[in-house]
C-alpha cells in the first residue's frame, strides 16, 4: 500500500471524533444525512476490496457472499424496507470485517500514541462546551434522566469509545516521559468522569483500575511500602471526595429519580425482576421480553431471516447487542455472524491490555448495546488489532531536531548543516524526528511558518518519548518545546547556537537577546560552532564550560571539496580561462563585507594593478541594490561577474577556478564561515578576516592572509602580497590549508555530534 494512502487512512482515525462530533451536530438538528456513517461506509469498502485482494484464505467470503445473496433474496421477496436493513446488516458485520482488515493490513505508524491522541481529542470535544456553557442533555430526549452529552446524541456510545481508548491512554501515559501530558490526561478524565453519569462508564473505569493494579501489583505494593504516610492521606482525601460528590451525582440522581418513580422503598423491593429492569437494565429486559413474544409468533422463514430492524425498532430495541442482532437477522445470520467472528477472532491476534479491552466491551455488549453493531464504537475496537500488533513495548525516540532554518526546493542551501547534522544522527542509527521551517518571505508568512513549527515542536515534545530535544537557533525556535522539555523527566535539552541568535547584529536582534539567556539557562548541553562563540557563551552568558561542546555546523565535506584540475574547473564554471579571478561568496547582507572588497577593488583599480583580473561575486540579499550602486559608483562594472546562490557541485567548481577567495566578514554573530573552509578545502587560498568565526581557521601566512575586516586598506596590502607570491610559497599556504580543513571534516568531527546523543 503506498505511503500516500496509509496516511489517508491515519488522518481518518484522527479525526474520527471530530467526524462524530459532526455527525451528532446535524442529528441533534434533525439532519437526515449522517456524515460519519457514510465515511466509516466508505471505509468499509475499502477494507472489503482490500480484504479480497491480500487475504490469503478467501473460502470465508464465498461463504459471506452465499449468505449477503440469500438474505437480499428474502428481504427483496417480502417486501422489506431493503435500504434499512441492508444497513443493519452492515453495521452488523462491520466489527469483524475490520477485525479481520487490520489484522493484515500493516501501517506501523498507528499505534497506542494514535489512540490516545485520539482519546484526547474526544475528551477537548466533550469537555469545552460545557465550560462554554454549550451542549445538550439527556433530559431533552428522555425527562426524568440527567446526563451531559456536550453535542454528542448517544451518551451509550461516547462511554464505550471512552472505555476503549482509556485502556491504551493510561498505558501510554504510564510509559510517558512527561508529567505536562500525564496532568492534562488527570484533569480531563476527573472531569469526564465527574460528567459522564453512565452505570457502564463508573463500572468500567473501576474495572480498568482493578486490572492496572494487579498487572502492576509488585510496582504498586513497592510504592505503598515506600511512601506509606502518602498513600494513606491520598486514600482517605480520595475518598472523602467520593463521600461528598456521590451523592450529587447525576448518576446517583437519575437511580433516585428510579427508584421514587417505581417505588423501591427498600431492598427488598428493589430484589425483584421488574424493579432490577427497571433501575438497572432501564427497562431493556421488558424490552426483550416484548420482541422475544414477537418473534415466538411469527412465521418459521422469519424465525430463519429474521424480524428485520425495522420491525424490531417499531418494537422497540432491546438495546442488548446480541440480542439486536439476533432478532433483525434471525438463526441462520446469528449462525453466519458468530461462525465469521470466531473465524476471524482465530485468524488474529491480540496482546494483554488490548485482549482486556476487547474482551471488557464484549462484556458490556451482554447487558448494553452500542458495542458490536455501532460503527461509532466498533472502530475503535477492531482498530486494537492493528495497535496490538505494532505495539513492541515502550514507545520512544531518540532525538526531536527542531528547527527555523532548514534546506528547500527553492533554498536548496539554506540551513543545509541542519540538514547534514540529520542525515548523520539517521545514519549512526538514530531515530530522529523533524519540527522544521523553510525559509519563507514576508511578516505573515514567517509568523504562520513561526506558528506551525512550535505547534508540531510542541505537540511531538508532549507526545513522544525522546531522550533528546536537539534545537537550531536559540533565540526563537525552542518556543515549543520548553515547557514540555520542563515537564519532563529523562529528556535532555541541547541547543545549537549559530549567530544572531547570540551575538546581536541589529537593534531587532538586541530584542530577542533575552529569550536566548532565559533558553540557555535550561540547557543540558549547548553546541558551539567555534571556540569564538565558546568564549562568549561563557563569558557573557555564564554557560560552564563541561556544558559547552564545540562543533563546526556539520564541518565540511572533504570528500566533495577537494583539489580539481583547474582547466576541469574553468570549462564547468564557465569562467574565462585566460583571466585570473578572486572570488566572493556570501550573502550580499550587512557586515559580510562586499563593501569593505569593492573599495579595496576600487584603489587597485586606480592604481591600475588589475590587469587581467576579475572579481567572481556568488551571492545575492537584501543590499544587492547598495552593492549595485556601489559599483556603479566606483565604475567597476567591467571587473565583477555576477552569480547567484549556486549548487554545492558548483561550488567546487569555483573554488578550483579562482585564484583566491576574499571573505571579508566583519559580523559579530559569524559563528565560523563554512565558505572559507570549503575553498580551504579546495587547497584555494583564502584571503580572509581575522576577527569572529574565521579566526578559529585562518592563520595568517601559514594556510591564509588575514586582515582587520573594517580595513579596506589592510586587505589592498593583502591583494597585493598575494600578487606578488610565487608558486612555491602559494602551494605552501594552500597545503597548510588543506590540511587545516581536515580537521574541520564530516568524518573527524562527527564523533563530537555522536558523543552528546551516546
Amino acid at each position: 500500500m503506498s505511503k500516500e494512502k496509509k496516511k489517508y487512512l491515519q488522518y481518518f482515525i484522527v479525526l474520527l471524533p471530530l467526524i462524530d462530533f459532526i455527525t451528532s451536530i446535524c442529528t441533534w438538528n434533525n439532519y437526515s444525512f449522517s456524515l460519519g456513517l457514510f465515511l466509516k461506509g466508505l471505509f468499509l469498502v475499502y477494507a472489503t476490496i482490500y480484504l479480497l485482494r491480500n487475504a490469503p484464505k478467501k473460502k470465508i467470503f464465498f461463504l459471506m457472499g452465499i449468505y449477503i445473496v440469500v438474505y437480499l433474496t428474502y428481504l427483496y421477496m417480502n417486501h422489506l424496507n431493503l435500504a434499512n436493513e441492508c444497513i443493519n446488516l452492515i453495521k452488523i458485520f462491520y466489527l469483524p470485517t475490520l477485525i479481520l482488515f487490520f489484522n493484515y493490513y500493516e501501517n506501523k505508524n498507528i499505534t497506542k500514541r494514535t489512540l490516545t491522541i485520539v482519546c484526547l481529542f474526544y475528551l477537548l470535544l466533550y469537555i469545552v462546551p460545557f465550560f462554554l456553557g454549550l451542549g445538550h442533555n439527556i433530559s431533552e430526549i428522555y425527562p426524568n434522566k440527567e446526563l451531559y452529552l456536550s453535542y454528542f446524541y448517544i451518551g451509550n456510545e461516547l462511554s464505550n469509545v471512552f472505555i476503549i481508548l482509556l485502556p491504551i491512554a493510561f498505558t501510554y501515559l504510564l510509559e510517558s516521559h512527561s508529567y505536562l501530558l500525564k496532568g492534562v490526561y488527570a484533569l480531563f478524565i476527573i472531569i469526564a468522569m465527574l460528567l459522564m453519569s453512565t452505570k457502564t462508564f463508573y463500572a468500567s473505569i473501576l474495572m480498568i483500575l482493578l486490572y492496572f493494579c494487579m498487572v502492576n501489583r509488585k510496582k504498586v505494593l513497592r510504592f505503598i511500602k515506600k511512601n506509606q504516610i502518602k498513600t494513606l492521606v491520598s486514600c482517605l482525601v480520595i475518598l472523602l471526595a467520593i463521600i461528598i460528590y456521590i451523592p450529587k451525582m447525576d448518576l446517583t440522581q437519575n437511580i433516585k429519580t428510579s427508584l421514587e418513580h417505581y417505588e423501591v422503598d427498600s431492598l427488598t423491593d428493589f430484589l425483584t425482576f421488574e424493579n432490577i429492569d427497571h433501575v438497572i437494565y432501564s427497562n431493556r429486559l421488558s424490552f426483550l421480553k416484548n420482541v422475544h413474544e414477537s418473534y415466538q409468533e411469527s412465521s418459521p422463514i422469519e424465525k430463519n431471516f429474521g424480524l428485520g430492524r425495522v420491525k424490531v425498532n417499531n418494537l422497540k430495541n432491546v438495546e442488548i447487542d446480541i440480542f439486536d442482532i439476533f432478532y433483525s437477522i434471525g438463526i441462520i445470520g446469528t449462525i453466519f455472524y458468530l461462525l465469521f467472528f470466531i473465524y476471524v477472532l482465530k485468524e488474529s491476534q491480540i496482546k494483554e491490555i488490548y485482549k482486556f479491552t476487547f474482551v471488557l466491551l464484549l462484556i458490556i455488549s451482554c447487558f448494553t448495546g452500542h458495542v458490536l453493531i455501532s460503527p461509532f464504537t466498533s472502530t475503535f475496537l477492531a482498530l486494537l488489532f492493528l495497535v496490538s500488533k505494532n505495539d513492541k513495548g515502550k514507545m520512544k525516540k531518540n532525538i526531536l531536531l527542531v528547527t527555523n532554518m532548514y534546506p528547500s526546493k527553492e533554498y536548496p542551501h539554506y540551513g543545509i548543516f541542519v540538514k547534514n547534522n540529520y542525515e548523520l544522527l539517521v545514519k549512526n542509527n538514530l531515530t530522529v524526528d523533524l519540527a522544521i521551517m523553510y525559509k519563507t518571505h514576508g511578516k505573515l508568512n514567517k509568523f504562520i511558518s513561526y506558528v506551525k513549527m512550535c505547534g508540531t515542536s510542541l505537540l511531538k515534545a508532549i507526545f513522544n518519548n525522546y531522550d533528546y530535544i536537539y534545537v537550531h537557533f536559540i533565540s526563537h525556535t525552542p518556543a515549543g518545546v520548553i515547557i514540555p522539555y520542563l515537564c519532563s523527566k529523562n529528556t535532555k535539552l541541547v541547543l545549537n547556537v549559530h549567530g544572531n541568535d547570540l551575538v546581536a547584529d541589529t537593534d531587532a536582534d538586541k530584542n530577542y537577546m533575552w529569550l536566548s539567556k532565559l533558553f540557555l539557562k535550561f540547557a543540558d548541553v549547548v553546541i558551539s560552532p567555534s571556540k569564538y562563540f565558546a568564549s562568549i557563551l561563557k563569558n557573557e552568558y555564564k554557560i560552564p564550560t563541561n556544558k559547552i561542546v564545540v562543533y563546526p555546523s556539520g564541518g565540511v565535506d572533504t570528500n566533495k571539496f577537494k583539489k580539481i584540475e583547474k582547466k576541469e574547473a574553468f570549462q564547468k564554471s564557465g569562467l574565462d580561462k585566460n583571466k585570473k579571478y578572486f572570488g566572493y561568496v556570501a550573502r550580499l547582507e550587512k557586515d559580510k563585507g562586499y563593501d569593505t572588497l569593492l573599495l579595496a577593488m576600487n584603489e587597485l583599480n586606480k592604481q591600475k594593478k588589475l590587469k587581467d583580473i576579475k572579481f567572481l561575486i556568488v551571492g545575492s540579499g537584501s543590499e544587492e541594490p547598495l552593492f549595485d550602486e556601489l559599483v556603479t559608483k566606483y565604475n567597476l562594472e567591467n571587473l565583477i561577474e555576477r552569480k547567484p546562490l549556486v549548487s554545492q557541485e558548483e561550488l567546487v567548481n569555483i573554488y578550483n577556478a579562482i585564484d583566491a577567495l576574499i571573505y571579508p566578514t566583519r559580523r559579530k554573530s559569524e559563528s565560523l564561515g563554512l565558505t572559507g573552509l570549503e575553498a580551504m578545502a579546495c587547497e584555494t587560498l583564502v584571503i580572509g578576516s581575522n576577527k569572529y568565526g574565521p579566526s578559529d581557521y585562518l592563520e595568517n601566512n601559514k594556510n591564509a592572509l588575514t586582515f582587520t575586516p573594517e580595513d579596506y586598506k589592510e586587505l589592498v596590502k593583502k591583494i597585493e602580497e598575494f600578487l606578488k607570491m610565487d608558486e612555491k610559497e602559494k602551494n605552501k599556504l594552500t597545503k597548510n590549508a588543506r590540511k587545516k580543513s581536515l580537521e574541520y571534516s564530516e568524518e573527524q568531527t562527527k564523533e563530537i555530534l555522536l558523543k552528546v546523543f551516546k
